[in-house]
């Protein structure tokens, strides 16, 4: 079941986790979340593969179970050797609980996402988002003033349980600061037992 918790596999894990607390000296720029659970998410224009390949909110989500988080940005290695991987190794449980998309969201422009995806799911079971100006993600009141160490605003690290382009859950890293990997998986998975347990 989602709700139990996975430890960690090896103490490099562990040391990796560790090693990426790259973010303390960053500016928090909103304390919250702007919309509750029970909205819909705004309709801001996504990316995946190009700036041609612009998808909607609306129609990505629509109809569907669906899990989005967030990274700071593509190729920040604590991203990519902890917090990617837990979500790679969750996909088949996610969706044997209905959840059709598990998708990745990012400050980075369409081709950097495509280029991280390639390199970190070469097997493509996350969906790479491109959010190049931010407007989802201040939209939601998600973003990260990185401007000192990544040069501009960034996202904070989230994670959203939506049904039908509703927000049903939302998990955020409480302290905006180091790389709590597995903070989001296993929220998520509390949720899952909580509803299961019902």
């Amino acid at each position: 079941m989602l709700g139990r918790f996975f430890p960690l596999k090896n103490t490099n894990q562990l040391k990796t986790i560790n090693s990426a607390r790259c973010f303390g000296s960053i500016k928090k720029t909103s304390k919250k979340a702007k919309f509750l659970i029970g909205t819909r998410l705004p309709n801001t224009d996504l990316y995946t593969s190009s700036p041609k390949d612009v998808i909607k909110p609306a129609d990505l989500f629509s109809k569907r179970k669906s899990v989005l988080f967030s990274v700071p940005g593509a190729f920040v290695p604590g991203c990519s050797h902890g917090h990617i991987p837990e979500y790679l190794e969750n996909v088949e449980r996610f969706k044997t609980e209905g959840y059709t998309v598990i998708a990745c969201l990012s400050v980075n422009d369409p081709y950097v996402m495509t280029a991280w995806g390639k390199s970190v799911d070469p097997d493509r079971k996350l969906l790479m988002l491109s959010d190049p100006k931010a407007e989802f993600t201040k939209a939601i009141g998600m973003e990260l003033d990185c401007t000192s160490l990544l040069g501009d605003i960034r996202s904070k690290r989230y994670s959203l349980l939506i049904d039908d382009g509703v927000v049903t859950h939302v998990s955020q890293e409480p302290d905006d600061s180091g790389l709590s990997c597995l903070l989001c998986i296993q929220k998520m998975k509390r949720i899952q037992q909580s509803t299961i347990d019902r």
